[in-house]
């Protein structure tokens, strides 16, 4: 039976579809941005966000790997961007819908100058063999892009961007320390895991760097020549005029090659000169071996247990405070007292951690913000220590759901209460797009709906066409644990 609707009432209707479609769309989210893709940061790429003259400006890697940009506005409480910022040539169309397909090595890192301009750097697996020799290490594939350094083309502007040919083609894993004197320091590794890693300096704010300087050395063993010495390495601003550098040793077999990782060990740089010591102050002979790394800069022997890279922070002493992964992927902290290392303690006493940031208050209090996992609610938050790490107590999370799940940056640069650190969320129903997040201490950092939403076509286009998104045991099969390609 047909009805009839009064005019009157048919208007009523419709305005109150169109209220409501309005109301959906200005309604806030957690998220700035909904177009992270496969892994879109990390706290190997960092800083991935600074705070800087009122605004924290973002990076984080998009649809096709590319790079984006994002700024918070703190005293208006605006957003603008995402902004395409550069293109990486590793990347591939359209946008795969399985993570066996993704590199995620060409991820930014980004630093903004004393004079206002936004550095980003990104795009490379260790470059591409077309580019010429690497001497100090092995490029990557023919698809193992460029590496690429882009500046804004005007201070705290990020709508238009400039590409700058002065950094080696060979890297990957950028990392920028900006020194008080304005001096850039972009660390990164020379190639693909055989490589060195090194460091290039400018001191006139990122427009011409020095040639690169190998800091950790990688070579074959003499008693396999298959089997070669690498690294991965975390650097960041020391005390004073100096920079920390954390790392672990990576066993790199060729063919065979797996994600084997042991040891942590800590180094210092002291830029006035350049030179390097350990903990204890003995000056060091650069580039450092496995060999030498052993005997002046180990921290931790870690056995047969696989561990991974974390972070280091230093405190009012220039005393370096290290947090690594070790032992069924607990995250464990430990300090150098002035005399002697502290015995590396778990973080979570059962596991659990994923990874995170560390903040250190004074020679034996810190703190350390995490991803981890309660039951099965996803948290993100602090845990404390006040006896010099110890014991550590749980803080209220400042961001828990129920089946979540969260990646984890490394802290914004000069962060405040209102911006601390960069979340990806992963949404199994949405392919391998990440939702962006900027936490605050109170919480996600919200923005209209209407704002953060960039994919929708995108998802539509998939969906339409039939294609699944990946499933958790899919990807587990896609990526298995013991030959994960391109670590």
């Amino acid at each position: 039976m047909k009805v009839s609707i009064p005019l009157h009432s048919r208007r009523e209707l419709l305005l109150g579809v169109a209220l409501a479609g309005r109301a959906a769309e200005s309604r806030d989210v957690d998220y700035f941005a909904d177009n992270g893709f496969g892994n879109p940061s990390s706290t190997l790429q960092h800083p991935t966000g600074v705070n800087h003259n009122g605004a924290t400006y973002i990076a984080y890697q998009g649809p096709h790997e590319d790079s984006y940009v994002a700024a918070y506005h703190h005293a208006s409480h605006k957003w603008s961007g995402p902004v395409l910022a550069g293109v990486n040539l590793m990347g591939k169309s359209p946008d795969p819908v399985e993570n066996k397909d993704l590199d995620n090595h060409g991820k930014p890192a980004m630093m903004v100058d004393k004079k206002g301009y936004i550095h980003v750097v990104f795009g490379a697996h260790g470059g591409s063999p077309i580019l010429g020799k690497n001497t100090l290490g092995t490029p990557g594939s023919l698809r193992g892009g460029k590496f690429t350094h882009i500046v804004s083309k005007n201070p705290e502007d990020i709508t238009a961007w400039v590409k700058l040919e002065n950094i080696s083609p060979f890297g990957t894993y950028p990392q920028f320390v900006q020194m008080d004197n304005g001096d850039l320091y972009l660390f990164y590794r020379h190639g693909a895991h055989r490589s060195d890693w090194v460091y290039q300096k400018s001191v006139d704010f990122g427009r011409t760097f020095q040639p690169p300087v190998s800091i950790l050395k990688h070579k074959a063993q003499q008693s396999n020549p298959a089997v070669h010495d690498s690294w991965y390495a975390w650097f960041a601003k020391g005390h004073g005029e100096t920079i920390t550098a954390s790392h672990v040793y990576h066993l790199c077999e060729n063919p065979g090659h797996t994600n084997e990782r042991s040891n942590t060990y800590f180094m210092r740089m002291n830029t006035r000169d350049g030179s390097w010591v350990n903990a204890a102050g003995e000056k060091l002979t650069i580039s450092v071996t496995k060999e030498y790394a052993d005997r002046k800069t180990l921290i931790f022997d870690t056995g047969t247990e696989r561990c991974s890279h974390g972070t280091c922070r230093v405190d009012s002493n220039g005393n370096p405070h290290v947090n690594f992964r070790y032992g069924k992927g607990q995250v464990r902290y430990c300090r150098w007292t002035g005399t002697e290392w502290t015995k590396p303690t778990p973080i979570f006493p059962d596991g659990g951690a994923s990874d995170g940031d560390l903040v250190v208050e004074s020679p034996t209090s810190a703190r350390m913000i995490l991803t981890s996992r309660n039951g099965d609610t996803a948290e993100v938050g602090w845990w404390k220590t006040i006896d010099g790490g110890t014991t550590w107590s749980k803080e209220p999370p400042i961001l828990a759901k129920p089946g979540g799940s969260y990646d984890i940056g490394a802290l914004i640069e000069n962060f405040d209460q209102d911006a601390v650190i960069l979340l990806s969320e992963e949404i199994p129903a949405d392919y391998l797009y990440r939702r962006m997040i900027l936490l605050s201490n109170k919480g996600p950092v919200k923005r209209p709906a209407v704002d953060a939403s960039y994919i929708q076509d995108k998802l539509k286009a998939l969906r339409d066409a039939g294609v699944e998104p990946e499933t958790k045991e899919s990807r587990a099969v896609s990526k298995p644990n013991k030959k994960r390609k391109g670590a």
